[in-house]
């Protein structure tokens, strides 16, 4: 069972840092390709709001399998775990404030390529872009240190330990009698 819940941990995390490593291939593509940089934002705002929802359930998921698997709640405060947490978090924030904002903006602003780059509107957006773009680049670097620490946690085998375990105190330490001879 052990397989598994690891497999479930990895391939969650590895789907989430996957799609955050597309997105950012995918959102400069855009960029580049579409006719209008309204165009490219209008995607990518739908883009953005599916990768913070594949996210949120790819964190859900992890967090729930690091419970499971730990039977106790330091599964919720093993290192990896805690990262998890934490681009939980950031994706959270992003989602609930830093997307409706932009998308306020982009509203009251009509079109972005015609509004003066000295607009208090524009402004704001530009500073609201820059913050998402630095949280999504430190999800993915948590995201890859998460994935690395998950595929790195040693698996405790139980039959192996117990054997190592009898074979360490076996060979340093003289073993006592468990019986008396009266």
């Amino acid at each position: 069972m052990i397989t598994v819940w690891r497999f479930l941990k990895v391939f969650t995390l590895g789907t989430w840092v996957g799609s955050l490593i597309f997105f950012g291939f995918v959102a400069g593509a855009l960029f580049t390709t579409l006719s209008s940089q309204d165009q490219a934002g209008n995607v990518v705002a739908v883009l953005i709001v599916q990768l913070h929802l594949l996210g949120t359930a790819a964190a859900v998921v992890y967090i729930l399998v690091a419970l499971i698997a730990a039977r106790s709640w330091r599964g919720f405060v093993q290192p990896a775990s805690v990262l998890v947490e934490l681009m939980f978090l950031a994706t959270l924030f992003s989602q609930l404030w830093i997307v409706p904002t932009m998308q306020n903006l982009r509203t009251q602003m009509g079109s972005y390529m015609n509004t003066a780059a000295n607009s208090p509107l524009r402004q704001q957006f530009d500073h609201l872009h820059v913050l998402s773009v630095r949280l999504e680049g430190c999800v993915l670097i948590a995201g890859i240190v998460a994935l690395f620490l998950t595929v790195w946690q040693r698996v405790q085998n139980p039959v192996a330990s117990a054997v190592a375990s009898t074979t360490t105190t076996s060979m340093t330490a003289p073993q006592t009698p468990t019986h008396r001879i009266v």
